[in-house]
């Protein structure tokens, strides 16, 4: 899977921060953009999906948090972490409560940021792998019979070979070959992994990715999605 190298976009409006920040993050060999105002980074018009914003607060013309809620409303994927030397906690909880990865007052130690750093391009990362993985999904679903996206269906929300037998008025040898073929044609060789494909694709609870790769059997999603394991054939 390639993409281009992960990158940090800086939105100060002190000169001197611009340029610690381009230096502190030159040095770990991470690319940067630096910008003065919140409408400069905006009429730059960012197409770059992997990567981190690190921003001020306080801005003159627009603060971080009118930026981020603009963001918000965009659908803009790259995560955020904002530098603050006047927020209190009240504007911290607010900003991670609107997607922030984190809020860092100043003066703040490098290490921290750059770990805040390093957790919002994993976070960037995962989140394009989920886009991959979903028009991925979406591109085999096309191949699907009407049957076999009806099975599909059913084995996501757990139910066994026999029920779905039962609701659909076939047999089981029939449910089991549709299973077969949704799997080959998934590429995927399990009922859970079509669970993780299903995931992928839809709205689930935040803890639904790392359940579905690692205990899929032991999760109950919080929207109510694919609440029962999956069963065996």
């Amino acid at each position: 899977m390639l993409w281009s190298a992960p990158r940090v976009f800086v939105i100060d409006d002190e000169q001197s921060v611009r340029e610690s920040l381009k230096w502190l993050f030159n040095c770990i060999s991470l690319p940067v953009e630096t910008y003065e105002s919140a409408r400069a980074f905006l009429d730059a018009s960012i197409t770059h999906r992997y990567g981190c914003i690190v921003c001020d607060v306080r801005m003159q013309h627009m603060s971080g948090l009118q930026l981020q809620a603009l963001l918000n409303e965009r659908n803009f994927p790259l995560p955020v972490i904002f530098l603050s030397a006047y927020g209190d906690a009240q504007m911290g909880a607010q900003a991670v409560k609107n997607g922030a990865i984190d809020f860092l007052q100043k003066p703040y130690r490098n290490q921290e940021l750059v770990d805040a750093v390093n957790t919002a391009l994993r976070i960037s990362k995962e989140r394009l792998e989920a886009e991959t993985h979903k028009d991925k999904y979406e591109g085999w679903l096309e191949n699907l019979s009407q049957r076999e996206k009806e099975v599909l269906e059913f084995v996501v929300a757990g139910q066994s070979s026999k029920e779905i037998a039962r609701v659909l008025a076939i047999s089981p040898k029939t449910v089991e070959a549709h299973r077969a073929r949704l799997m080959s044609k998934l590429g995927t060789k399990s009922a859970k992994g079509l669970v993780h494909l299903s995931m992928l694709n839809n709205a689930h609870c935040g803890e639904c990715r790392w359940f579905s790769r690692h205990r899929p059997e032991a999760h109950i999603c919080s929207t109510g999605a694919s609440e029962r394991p999956v069963q065996a054939a």
